[in-house]
C-alpha cells in the first residue's frame, strides 16, 4: 500500500538513506494474498477512498463477520463472594458473568459486576437484561427463579461453594453435582419453596 494519510511518514528527514514508512500503516499478522491486494486497490478507486480505507475497510468487515460467528457464546451468570460461588442469590457481594465457549468449553472472559441499585433477589432482572444465559446458584426464592423463568434464563440451583473457574469446568463437563436450594424455606427474604437434589446433566 503507498497511501498514507496525511503524509504521516515516518524517518527523520528526506532523502536520509532511511526508508520511508508510513506511521499510521495497519499491522498485519502474515503477508496478504496479491488477488486481495488487487480487489482492495479496485475498491478503494471506486469508491474514492485511499487503499488504506480500503483495507480498514475490509478488516472492519472482517472483524463484524467474526463478532456475529462468536454469538455462540454462552454466558454464565454466578453470584459471587470471595471469589467463589456465595450461597444466598439475594446476599451476595457481586455477580461473576464468565462467557464461554460451549462447543470447545473455554473460558473466554470472566467480568464481575454490581448493579447500580445494589444486589437484592430483584437483581434477577437486572441480569436477565445482561443476556444471561444461565445462572448458577447456590440458593434461590420463588420470585427471582420466577423472573429468570419468564425471561428464558436457565436456573442450577444447590451448587456448591466452589471457585468460579473450577464451577464453570464442572458444570460444562457435567460433572457438577447440586444439592438443596439453600434460599427456600419459609423464613427466606426470597420467597418460596424450592428443594431438590440432583446432577446437573448438560448437553451443551
Amino acid at each position: 500500500m503507498r497511501d498514507c494519510p496525511n503524509k504521516n511518514w515516518g524517518g527523520r528527514r528526506d532523502n536520509a538513506g532511511r526508508k520511508r514508512t508510513c506511521t499510521k500503516k495497519v499491522s498485519f499478522n502474515r503477508r496478504i494474498n496479491e488477488n486481495i491486494l488487487n480487489i482492495l486497490r479496485e475498491f478503494a478507486q471506486s469508491h474514492n477512498m485511499t487503499e488504506t480505507e480500503a483495507l480498514e475497510s475490509a478488516i472492519l468487515l472482517q472483524s463484524n463477520i467474526d463478532k456475529q460467528k462468536g454469538n455462540k457464546t454462552m454466558k454464565i451468570v454466578i453470584p459471587t463472594e470471595d471469589e467463589k460461588l456465595c450461597s444466598h442469590f439475594g446476599h451476595c457481594e457481586s455477580f461473576t458473568f464468565v462467557d464461554v465457549n460451549p462447543e470447545t468449553k473455554e473460558i473466554l472472559n470472566i467480568e464481575t459486576k454490581v448493579p447500580e441499585e445494589g444486589i437484592s433477589c430483584q437483581s434477577a432482572s437486572w441480569i436477565s437484561e445482561q443476556g444471561a444465559n444461565i445462572i448458577l446458584a447456590g440458593g434461590m426464592g420463588g420470585r427471582p427463579l420466577n423472573i429468570f423463568s419468564q425471561n428464558g434464563v436457565t436456573v442450577v440451583s444447590g451448587c456448591p461453594e466452589l471457585p468460579i473457574k473450577e464451577l464453570v469446568a464442572q458444570y460444562l463437563d457435567s460433572s457438577l453435582i447440586t444439592g438443596e436450594n439453600s434460599c427456600g424455606g419459609e423464613h427466606s427474604h426470597c420467597g418460596g419453596h424450592h428443594h431438590e437434589h440432583h446432577h446437573c446433566h448438560h448437553h451443551g
